[in-house]
């Protein structure tokens, strides 16, 4: 059996009173080794845990040495380290918190551009728009503006708007390719009216570059509503301005113009655009199509800039009902239209475009006949006769208006029921700028493209584009082969049914 040490002693007694003063001693020393045991453990303890906090588990950890009792230190109080310590855990707490709240409305941010169709590219994009009151709460917009938009019907920003406006009010560039009538000429204006404040004298301030006359005028008379209330000087680049201006000395904080009548203004030295780059400095592009050269091009003269694509890119609006019609010859055409004003199948107003002005001529000329009330508009006609054929189309004087593409890109009709494509259009892209004279700000149109056997190698593009907006198409039109085009203009036959011989006499 095995026995502990104390089996030696026994039988052995101890006279506590006779050693006293010894036994007293003895206690005493025991009680402060006690202490310094319990004070050493304590220590190793504390130290073990902080060890397990950065040490990984499997490794040993170190033995903490006993060190001699220091006169004012005490185990259950924090040193200066300890208050660092927490000072840095508290800071590493805020950015964890503010890291998470940015995740958070970057996901909040990505749900609402998928509900608004809205897709972006570029570094720290900002938040879209949820409304226009956000304009003043996050940018500071005066109430001049919101009132103005109010006045002109506009309850809540449409897509492009939503995203456009703080990518540039953020001091980015931009290039967004949305639909036609989306309200892409808001989206531009109004940064640039908030950026410039206020009137001033100091020459241009800002320009905008339109691709005809008719939209620069059209721009021209929407930047003027939406700066109502404020003397902002807005100029519209006609001819006898280039003439006879002195650009040095003319108020002009907002100049639109096409871009050959400000080349021909900057190449005769009457106008300096180095006041412009001073106070903005952001280029910006919007477009309904936005082709990968013009995009590559635009990429090389921007910097650090956002992409913004409502919907698919390069694709016509959803609201147009898209429609083909074959006709088999140019005869067929004119029986074709004839027959659909006769039937009252058309709604008014009506456009019809053709491929060029001698042919828009012709037709204006066949339907004089029909009694019709139809006008015409060509670049041979002067700008006088062309304003009055619009403004006559825009309040119903005349219900159908020829034309050709000069009036293709960006003028807002906004009462045009049906476009037909008289002539198959020489590309996609004249093809959804044609059509979105209709069915612009969410209303609904119509868009018949009438086409021969000239036309049927061409008609997959076109099939592509109404596939794409969501329209039925024909099994037979999408498998044939996509074809390569530069400029779809063929020789056609003439439009007139009576020779010109018989017009003369």
């Amino acid at each position: 059996m095995e026995k502990g040490p104390s089996f030696l002693f026994s039988g052995i007694t101890f006279n506590k009173k006779r050693f006293a003063s010894d036994f007293a001693r003895f206690k005493e020393k025991k009680e402060s080794d006690d202490l310094l045991n319990d004070t050493s453990s304590l220590v190793e303890s504390q130290n073990s845990e902080i060890e397990e906090r950065t040490v990984p588990a499997k490794k040993r950890k170190r033995k903490s040495m006993v060190s001699e009792p220091v006169e004012g230190f005490n185990v259950f109080k924090s040193s200066k380290s300890e208050d660092v310590t927490e000072e840095n855990v508290q800071t590493e707490n805020d950015v964890s918190q503010g890291k998470k709240e940015l995740y958070r409305q970057m996901e909040r941010d990505a749900l609402f551009r998928k509900k608004h169709n809205i897709h972006t590219s570029g570094s720290n994009v900002p938040s879209p728009l949820q409304n226009f009151t956000e304009l003043k709460s996050r940018y500071g917009c005066k109430q001049y503006l919101l009132r103005n938009f109010a006045e002109l019907g506009y309850k809540e920003p449409t897509p492009i708007q939503r995203q456009a406006i703080p990518v540039i009010l953020s001091g980015r560039e931009c290039f967004a390719c949305a639909p036609t009538g989306s309200g892409k000429t808001l989206a531009f204006v109004c940064p640039m009216l908030m950026k410039l404040k206020h009137a001033s004298k100091d020459g241009v301030r800002a320009v905008i570059l339109c691709p005809t006359r008719e939209l620069a005028a059209q721009t021209a008379r929407e930047c003027k509503k939406m700066a109502k209330g404020k003397k902002f000087y807005i100029k519209l680049m006609t001819s006898q301005l280039v003439r006879s201006a002195d650009f040095s000395k003319l108020h002009c904080d907002i100049l639109i113009s096409t871009p050959l009548r400000l080349q021909f203004a900057i190449r005769k030295r009457k106008l300096d655009l180095s006041s412009v780059l001073q106070s903005f400095d952001i280029t910006s592009l919007f477009s309904a199509t936005l082709p990968d050269a013009v995009e590559e091009l635009a990429r090389t003269i921007m910097h650090d800039a956002v992409r913004v694509i409502i919907g698919r890119k390069n694709s016509a609006s959803e609201s147009i009902k898209q429609k083909l019609v074959f006709v088999g010859s140019e005869e067929g055409k004119l029986l074709a239209l004839r027959q659909s004003f006769a039937e009252q199948s058309l709604n008014p107003p009506v456009l019809v475009f053709l491929q060029n002005k001698e042919r828009a001529k012709e037709l204006y000329k066949e339907l004089a006949f029909d009694d019709i009330r139809a006008d015409v508009i060509h670049a041979d006609m002067s700008q006088m006769q062309r304003e009055n054929a619009i403004d006559n189309f825009r309040a119903g004087k005349i219900w159908v208006l020829i034309a050709t593409d000069v009036i293709a890109r960006g003028m807002d009709f906004k009462g045009v029921n049906c476009v037909i494509n008289y002539d198959f259009p020489d590309s996609a892209s004249a093809y959804i700028h044609r059509i979105g004279r209709s069915g612009r700000a969410g209303r609904s149109g119509e868009a018949i493209t009438l086409y021969t056997e000239a036309d049927v190698p061409f008609l997959r593009n076109i099939a592509n584009v109404m596939a794409a907006s969501g329209c039925e198409v024909p099994a037979w039109i999408m498998s044939l082969t996509k074809r390569k085009w530069k400029k779809h203009r063929p020789q056609r036959d003439t439009i007139l049914t009576k020779p010109k011989d018989d017009e003369e006499q």
